[in-house]
């Protein structure tokens, strides 16, 4: 516990929290009969081992809020990248770091964003589904990030996606994304990265194949230009 404290109280706490559940969680499995559990009852001879399990998953994330010291989702999965430049992430540990369903999308505002190089199964055939690569953290001006008036009125000249057409209506339309048609990581005027021709109105799809895109060229040049 020595070396526990050198974290702060925050951290034991969780910690004791997810040992204490874990140990319930193990107390729960071990009362089980396995010979008496069959499809029509399994519901009710595991219930208590299912709760159990749901204790320890929420306190999990708990932990690794004192582990990062970060109190936000996203705050905790851009913490973690910056652990894992060079590495492959699992998007499992991603959602349980996080502890919020919409961890994807908080991925790729860390790329679009905060200058997060990252690739994808589509870019990297190795990964697993859903998987990531930490390539590198790009420096970006704060000047050349997208306000949130600028996206508004792009989204208002542009609501459909400039290739394919389609708006959130459509089948497959999740969301709409206002993409730099030149990218702010390379723009050479940072203060007129944002200006309304430079921007474009990108479907999630479309968004993601053009992003695909960019990392696979950007690596291929050595990354950007200096």
């Amino acid at each position: 516990m020595v070396l526990l404290s050198c974290m702060g109280t925050e951290f034991v706490d969780a910690y004791s929290d997810v040992l204490d559940n874990a140990e319930a969680l193990v107390s729960a499995l071990r009362a089980v009969d396995p010979e008496s559990v069959t499809r029509d009852n399994w519901e009710s001879e595991l219930a208590e081992y299912m709760d159990a399990l749901d204790r320890l998953e929420a306190c999990e994330t708990e932990l690794y809020a004192a582990i990062f010291d970060e109190t936000s989702g996203k705050g905790r999965i851009r913490e973690h990248l910056r652990d894992k430049v060079g590495e492959p992430i699992k998007s499992e540990r991603l959602a349980r770091i996080s502890g919020i369903s919409e961890y994807a999308r908080r991925v790729r505002e860390l790329r679009n964003e905060e200058g997060f190089v990252i690739d994808s199964t589509r870019t990297r055939t190795e990964l697993g589904q859903n998987d990531y690569f930490m390539v590198e953290i790009q420096d970006v001006d704060i000047k050349s990030r997208l306000t949130a008036q600028a996206r508004f009125e792009q989204l208002e000249r542009q609501p459909q996606c400039e290739i394919c057409g389609r708006g959130p209506d459509n089948d497959g339309v999740r969301y709409l994304e206002v993409d730099h048609v030149e990218s702010f990581v390379d723009f050479g005027d940072p203060e007129a990265v944002n200006d309304p021709s430079n921007l474009r109105t990108l479907c999630n799809e479309c968004h993601h194949g053009k992003s695909a895109a960019d990392n696979i060229a950007n690596r291929r040049r050595g990354g950007a230009d200096e």
